[in-house]
């Protein structure tokens, strides 16, 4: 897997964690806001760290330190001067006059820790030195929401398979769902076979081409497009779920 794949993972691992307890979301805990800001975090600590394993690790565990630090319990030990504001303030001498921006609870840091944990070991962490990265559209995240889009209600149950079925099409393509299909003892037929061998094959031919800055700053454009809509969606979910609307 490519660092885009991790990145995706820690971002479904966030709202499988958070998406069944509106209430604490409500409270602003632990916000979509935040959720991405974690997985963009988890993605630079990565990208800048892509030659030291050691490195990558102390810069993915600093930004949720760093996430977690208050005036009264600054914890930026693992942070780096060059992105960490606080750092920044300590060298300068002006730390009497900065001030921490809400930090995460302990009750989210105990929520999300595990998730650290698992993806911050050695053996998955090692596939990653080099800075290796991969189409995002096929990104583990992007295959998880078109199984199962975020617009349309779904239950804890419904995103687990979803991401299982992901995480065999990423790492082996179409043809894992071919034996998902055999253990459910349904009938493959020539066809279906026939598309999957296609379709994988031309998945690894896009993978080989690179894509032109025309092409990257188009998907960028249609991803910003979408953010948004996702976003009109859980105000109006908001709306929906106030308190006294069914009164």
């Amino acid at each position: 897997m490519s660092l885009e794949t991790f990145s995706s993972i820690l971002n479904t691992k966030y709202v499988s964690t958070a998406s069944f307890d509106v209430e604490r979301r409500r409270k602003g805990k632990l916000t979509m806001i935040l959720i991405d800001q974690l997985t963009i975090y988890y993605g630079f600590a990565i990208r800048r760290n892509s030659n030291s394993l050691e490195n990558m690790k102390n810069e993915i565990w600093a930004t949720l330190f760093h996430k977690m630090s208050t005036d009264k319990n600054p914890q930026h030990e693992k942070c780096s001067e060059s992105w960490c504001e606080w750092k920044k303030a300590q060298a300068t001498g002006s730390l009497d006059s900065f001030h921490h921006k809400p930090a995460l609870s302990n009750e989210v840091f105990e929520a999300i820790r595990p998730i650290y944990e698992d993806l911050s070991r050695d053996e998955l962490l090692n596939r990653c030195l080099g800075g290796y990265t991969q189409n995002s559209n096929e990104s583990f995240n992007s295959t998880v929401w078109h199984l199962a889009p975020k617009n349309y209600s779904s239950g804890k149950k419904i995103l687990q398979i979803t991401s299982d079925i992901a995480v065999c099409n990423l790492n082996d393509g179409l043809i894992n769902v071919l034996r998902i299909m055999k253990v459910m003892d349904m009938n493959i037929g020539p066809q279906s076979y026939n598309f999957c061998l296609e379709t994988d094959a031309a998945r690894i031919q896009r993978a080989d081409r690179s894509l032109t800055d025309a092409a990257k700053e188009a998907r960028s454009s249609i991803k910003a497009s979408r953010k948004e809509n996702e976003e009109e969606f859980s105000n109006l979910e908001g709306q929906l779920y106030g308190a006294g609307i069914a009164d």
